[in-house]
């Protein structure tokens, strides 16, 4: 996936109801969940965005005035959201690796 943008959240958000539509699985429950996935989605990129401003771990001043390094607590969270993320998709009987349930094209014809 090289070269690639991340896809946008929206596109993301339908491909997801459209998997749900295409399994008869559209129900308010799902629905909710799928809410809940792009709220996590939101938390996800913003631990990412902290990461690469700070790093996995940066230096900042102790209690007593030293100069420490410390581990970037948003890795954790970070992996923690991720984990939250994928039970969700299992719970509902999704799948990202073909996203709208529709067989990939080769565009190398």
């Amino acid at each position: 996936m090289a070269g690639k943008k991340a896809p946008a959240k929206s596109n993301i958000k339908e491909s997801l109801i459209k998997q749900l539509e295409t399994k008869n699985a559209n129900v308010p429950h799902f629905y909710d969940l799928i809410c809940d996935y792009m709220v996590l989605y939101d938390t996800k990129k913003m631990l990412q965005a902290d990461i690469k401003k700070r790093g996995v771990s940066y230096e900042t001043t102790s209690a007593s005035g030293y100069k420490i390094m410390k581990q970037n607590q948003s890795v954790k969270d970070l992996v923690a959201v991720n984990k939250q993320m994928m039970a969700m998709l299992r719970e509902m009987g999704l799948t990202t690796d073909k996203p709208t349930g529709e067989t990939e094209e080769n565009e190398d014809l």
